[in-house]
């Protein structure tokens, strides 16, 4: 749901007209990921930092529930007195922050953060800084192989796993999905049960079934006034509001359905694009229009509040954001397992 990279819901990026030419990148791509992944195969240029590490990644580009994953690990981290490191690459960063690194901040003050296309370095700093850190995760890290990690794990969506679409430019692909057989285990998000033809497809390509299956869900909305006040009310409290949505993610639409499926009535949505940046100007425009539109409140994901924060102090209208939380369908004791062997290696 939430997550980096433009998706729609079509197996092809462009339209049928720019097919030839992008078949024609995207093979020129899928071979030169092919010559960097053996490369690295060799262990060339792979570099070790001093902690464990846990990558959370995916092979398309879209949002499968990275971010939603590498804090269900951060908080699960700090539950043991082990103090986490999420580690980004920054993407679209602005004035050294970027959309991820500040809802992970956000939700998790007491976790650190290490933000930088350089991940060994920015790490490297970063343990060098608060020894304390107990644990590395990566987010969108199973591209990044130049770090060494102790888990790998890549995230697949049950709603659109995209499995036999293309690579990129012509399809989302982002390498092959026989690259799956790298990662240590495959995590599928967004299902609310195992769906076995999907898992059929994992294991043929990754060589064994997914290890967990897991969906999300919103426990509860945090409701923020003009004058920076914070309530929680429970999902239902959305049954008859007027909104106006605000959602710069890769999949607007699935949080689009989650605001109607609880009885909200859509009177606005905002053109935005994933990742999308915000500021005072944007802010009002959005606001006037959603004031026009007769909206009774903004809902927004917490990736565009911690965006937008700064600007909202003062608003005629209240905010809505949802508090997503992960929960396990299958294999939750067997993700918690190798995650305990992970912090054995300390």
């Amino acid at each position: 749901m939430y997550g980096g990279g433009v998706v729609s819901n079509d197996e092809h990026i462009f339209p049928a007209w720019f097919s030839p030419a992008a078949r024609i990148a995207s093979n020129v791509y899928g071979a030169v990921v092919d010559i960097r992944n053996a490369r690295l195969d060799r262990g060339v240029g792979i570099r070790s930092v001093d902690r464990p590490v846990i990558s959370v990644g995916n092979i398309v580009a879209g949002g499968t529930g990275k971010s939603p994953m590498v804090r269900w690990i951060a908080e699960w981290a700090l539950a043991r007195n082990v103090l986490p490191l999420i580690a980004l690459r920054g993407y679209r960063s602005h004035q050294g922050q970027s959309d991820e690194a500040m809802e992970h901040q956000s939700a998790l003050p007491d976790a650190k953060i290490a933000l930088g296309a350089n991940r060994f370095a920015t790490i490297s700093a970063a343990v060098a800084q608060d020894p304390s850190v107990g644990v590395v995760i990566l987010d969108d890290g199973f591209q990044h192989r130049m770090l060494a990690r102790n888990l790998d794990l890549v995230l697949i969506d049950a709603t659109c796993s995209r499995l036999d679409g293309e690579l990129l430019p012509l399809g989302w692909l982002r390498e092959p999905p026989k690259n799956l057989s790298r990662a240590t285990c495959v995590i599928v998000t967004h299902a609310q049960q195992i769906d076995r033809e999907l898992d059929k497809k994992i294991q043929a390509m990754h060589g064994r079934p997914a290890l967990a299956w897991c969906d999300h869900f919103w426990d509860g909305l945090e409701i923020r006034a003009s004058d920076g006040t914070k309530i929680v009310q429970a999902n239902e409290s959305l049954r008859g509001r007027r909104l106006s949505v605000w959602a710069g993610i890769a999949r607007p639409e699935a949080f689009l359905n989650q605001l109607k499926s609880f009885g909200a009535e859509i009177v606005h949505v905002a053109s935005l694009g994933d990742h999308a940046r915000y500021g005072a100007k944007t802010v009002a425009r959005l606001t006037q229009a959603a004031q026009a539109s007769g909206a009774t409140a903004i809902a927004m994901t917490g990736k565009d509040l911690a965006k937008v924060a700064g600007d909202v102090l003062g608003m005629s209208l209240p905010l809505i954001i949802p508090r997503l939380r992960l929960k396990f369908c299958a294999g939750e004791n067997a993700f918690r397992e190798l995650l305990e062997k992970c912090l054995l290696r300390r």
